[in-house]
């Protein structure tokens, strides 16, 4: 009989953590397609139309510190929702093919912990740690961008965190930039709302400081399915950047997820009046691009 209890019990167990699907590891991998045009306009009509496509591919893991609880809400928010701490190392390889010819290589490596200060009572309890390091090599150039971050889960479902990095150009010097992050989840009784918005300034030797603000949202219908959207315009020397971003994920199984996104990066025509000549410049980039992850 206790034998018999304790497998009945051993069963229901194994059933119970197979449903809630709780991991400790994350892989991921990405492709993207994607393409600048660009129109030089004067008033002599002597217009010149270029267009560069770009392939790029990236692979990535992200170990948990403690196993992530995915009964909270939507799987893609199960690490906010839990106020997981993890680690995260990425890479990526792209190749432009150039109007002029020819193509440009380049790569970029990053590295990302977050620490969550968790425990029933602790002061510190709720405080956010962020570091981070990325190295991208664009052709023959060499750039690393240093970052850390210090924040608060202000309730359980939002979050605020400063952010501050530093960007070095071989032969180019230092760039700084600041900005704050808030998220805030939405609970539904199926699925909910995640919103975001930050806002910064860069430094930047000789120019009037660019800065940038975001916002954007994402719906989740239920626990698998999530539409997303963001806003981005930064403001530099007079001109203004807009982008956009779509997209799509789905939880095919409760490890394995697809995310469709469509991004589109839209500066302001730049007046060459401005600067003494005569005509303007018209600049577009749009990408595409098909990611996965396995959780395990």
């Amino acid at each position: 009989m206790f034998k018999k209890t304790a497998l009945v019990a051993a069963i229901g167990l194994a059933i119970s953590a197979s449903a809630q699907a709780d991991y400790r590891w994350q892989a991921d991998a990405a492709i993207a397609v994607g393409s600048v045009d660009t129109k030089i306009k004067n008033t002599a009509n002597n217009n010149e139309s270029n267009s560069e496509d770009s392939t790029i591919g990236g692979l990535g893991g992200t170990y948990f510190f403690d196993n992530v609880d995915t009964s909270k809400g939507p799987l893609g928010e199960a690490a906010f929702l839990d106020h997981a701490s993890s680690l995260s190392l990425g890479w990526r390889t792209g190749e432009v093919d150039l109007a002029s010819g020819g193509d440009e290589d380049g790569d970029s490596y990053t590295a990302d912990m977050r620490y969550v200060a968790e425990g029933p009572g602790w002061q510190l309890s709720g405080v956010i740690v962020d570091i981070g390091y990325a190295r991208l090599e664009p052709g023959d150039q060499e750039v690393d961008k240093y970052g850390m971050g210090l924040g608060y889960y202000i309730t359980p479902n939002t979050t605020a965190v400063v952010d501050y990095r530093k960007t070095n150009v071989n032969n180019g010097g230092d760039v700084d930039s600041w900005k704050l992050d808030v998220e805030h989840f939405f609970a539904m009784s199926s699925g909910g709302i995640k919103a975001r918005a930050s806002g910064g300034k860069t430094v930047v030797s000789g120019l009037d400081d660019p800065t940038t603000w975001k916002v954007g949202g994402t719906w989740y219908i239920n626990n698998n399915w999530g539409f997303g959207a963001d806003f981005e315009r930064t403001d530099l020397n007079g001109y203004d950047v807009d982008g956009f971003a779509v997209n799509a994920q789905w939880f095919v199984t409760e490890n394995f997820a697809v995310d469709l996104e469509y991004s589109e990066l839209s500066p302001d025509d730049i007046d060459f009046n401005r600067f003494g000549g005569n005509g303007k410049l018209e600049v577009e980039y749009d990408q595409i691009e098909l990611s996965a992850l396995y959780r395990f």
